[in-house]
């Protein structure tokens, strides 16, 4: 299955199977990218920290700018994630292939879902990153919950594919 490719014209085609791997990559990859960020940035800031205290402060604020950076980035991925979910629930009696869509999206994410939060666990109670799993506080909110943020979008989306189907076809 080819999940990213070039089109005749050139252009570049993203796929739902791409995208579920970049949100997982994302949240498996935050605690390493922190980690490396931090065993650098952390003590150039204080040798620089030594030199000028201005410079210090700029390092330590871009450390934590791109903290928090990161954090966005990972939660935003989700939510695009649940977006695309509602979107193919909506478009799901237009055209089969919606419907075929969020089947797939849904089957997808329910069978990778207890493999991630697995090695979700295991990374984000590992003592070696304690660090920086407390610089990611949505994650770690969305890694607490995951149970239940799944359980209420895949609830959501049911609801949206029931009543499209319910009374799609009855005129008003």
């Amino acid at each position: 299955m080819r999940s990213l490719i070039k089109n005749k014209k050139g252009q570049l085609e993203f796929s739902l199977i791409t995208f579920i791997v970049v949100v997982v990559g994302l949240i498996i990859l935050a605690p390493f990218v922190l980690k490396i960020i931090n065993s650098f940035v952390t003590p150039f800031g204080s040798a620089v920290g030594n030199i000028s205290t201005q410079a210090g402060e700029n390092v330590s604020h871009i450390a934590n700018t791109f903290v928090g950076f990161w954090d966005f980035v990972i939660i935003f991925a989700f939510l695009m994630n649940i977006i695309l979910l509602l979107i193919t629930a909506f478009l799901a009696d237009t055209h089969p292939a919606w419907l075929i869509a969020y089947v797939i999206f849904a089957f997808l994410t329910m069978i990778f879902a207890p493999e991630v939060f697995s090695v979700l666990t295991k990374i984000y109670d590992s003592p070696q990153f304690a660090l920086e799993v407390s610089q990611l506080a949505m994650v770690d909110f969305f890694r607490q919950y995951f149970g239940l943020i799944l359980i209420g979008i895949y609830f959501i989306s049911g609801v949206i594919l029931y009543s499209k189907f319910r009374w799609g076809g009855q005129p008003r």
